[in-house]
């Protein structure tokens, strides 16, 4: 009894390194990428980009992102080598970013985003399909008393995860903003190659989990439990597998009519509160403003999505709300110059985002636990398409019209999933 208690304990230290390892590198993966994403617009506009020409090239990251994130997820589920696929997307893209000064052509930036995209493909799934292997093996290894029901990852496990990407995100644009206020746009390329080496640090001590391991007090189970698990299993295949179709389908329906409405103004959101009269400094506070309040949505989400009253969809619907409500407080800022419908728009997409991302992985990771990195990477891809198309379709009508009378129009499409979502 004294060596399975000494087993057990070495198995949670083992546990509490992995997850602080994989966490932190997210944290900084996080920074580097929330940076890139809101001031690369600018840094290319300093090469003399067009915003149309920013958009277009923009629009490859996401071609990266769509064609190989269910390619990655897919290996990261067969092999299980979830670290390799991570830690190589990490250093690769140090590289990456080290080459974003030698040309200013925009094929060449096209290339670069389309190969970031395609390494955000291969790191992403991979990195949340391991914090649930991780967590999910603590859960069995905590359960004493003979459970029917199949162990689940709770929404306030998966929030942790979230909020750890939402705060390295805060402190990116925040950290990102004042090193560009003090140093010029140029800073940023060297902000995010340090930002990207310490996540490929911290992810250097990260293990794979392996799901056949047989634990110390797994070998203590009865064949009882054994024997009843196996007749659920069998029983429950045909449930199994009607919650994989719908996993396959209709949560990634209403999610891409929801990213095709917002995605496009998100990314040039800094340019439009520069036009709106305001500073780059104010714009990385306001800007900000998002990933700080889904911190706050992720955790008090993820309590929230456990209630068994507050169903998944339930949760999703009311980020579609907020998406939608976000839109109308960007064209308000934009319009009058207010710098309160940006802060009120902020704060929605906050909490809209937290409520849609925190039912939709939950959604994913419990239905399809032998397929979780694909199905992630499938969730990838369906926002980078709806990003794809979005940019597109938005830039034609920027060319035409105004972004600003466009914006109320974007709002419709976050209702649609809406919709959508109540057949989930």
């Amino acid at each position: 009894m004294k060596t399975l208690k000494l087993q057990l304990k070495t198995e949670e230290q083992k546990s509490f390194v992995n997850k602080f390892s994989l966490t932190t590198a997210v944290f900084f993966a996080g920074i580097a990428g929330y940076a890139y994403f809101a001031f690369l617009p600018m840094f290319l506009e300093s090469k003399g980009f067009s915003v149309g020409e920013i958009t277009f090239t923009m629009t490859w990251m996401g071609v990266g992102m769509a064609f190989f994130s269910w390619i990655f997820g897919r290996l990261s589920d067969k092999t299980g080598r979830r670290k390799l696929l991570f830690i190589s997307a990490i250093f690769a893209q140090i590289i990456i970013f080290l080459m974003l000064n030698l040309s200013d052509l925009i094929f060449y930036h096209c290339i670069l985003n389309f190969v970031r995209g395609s390494l955000l493909g291969m790191r992403m799934p991979a990195s949340n399909a391991l914090f649930a292997d991780i967590v999910e093996k603590a859960n069995k290894r905590k359960e004493i008393n003979l459970n029917l029901e199949t162990v689940e990852v709770s929404g306030v496990q998966l929030s942790l995860l979230s909020a750890v990407k939402s705060t390295g995100w805060s402190i990116g644009v925040l950290g990102s903003s004042f090193v560009i206020s003090f140093f010029g746009i140029n800073s940023l390329v060297l902000f995010l190659i340090i930002s990207t080496t310490f996540s490929f640090v911290f992810a250097i001590p990260v293990r794979d989990i392996k799901k056949d391991n047989i634990l110390p007090e797994d070998s203590k189970i009865s064949n009882t439990k054994v024997e009843i698990e196996s007749q659920n299993l069998i029983t429950g295949v045909e449930e199994t597998k009607r919650k994989r179709a719908k996993v396959k389908t209709l949560l990634f329906i209403t999610v891409f009519f929801r990213q095709f409405g917002l995605i496009a103004f998100l990314q040039i959101l800094s340019i439009i509160i520069r036009d709106a009269g305001f500073s780059i400094g104010t714009a990385g506070l306001i800007i900000a403003l998002n990933p700080i309040l889904q911190i706050v949505a992720m955790l008090i989400n993820g309590r929230i999505v456990d209630n068994p009253k507050i169903s998944e969809k339930i949760m999703m619907a009311i980020g579609f709300i907020l998406s939608a409500l976000t839109l109308f407080c960007y064209a308000g800022g934009a319009n009058t110059g207010n710098i309160l419908f940006f802060i009120l728009g902020q704060i929605c997409l906050g909490f809209a985002w937290g409520c849609i991302y925190t039912g939709a992985v939950k959604y994913i990771i419990n239905r399809a636990p032998m397929d979780r990195a694909f199905y992630m990477g499938v969730w990838i891809t369906d926002l980078q398409i709806a990003k794809i198309i979005s940019y597109q379709a938005f830039a034609f009508l920027w060319i035409i019209f105004s972004y600003t009378s466009v914006l109320p129009f974007a709002a419709i499409f976050p209702l649609i999933g809406l919709i959508l979502v109540y057949w989930l």
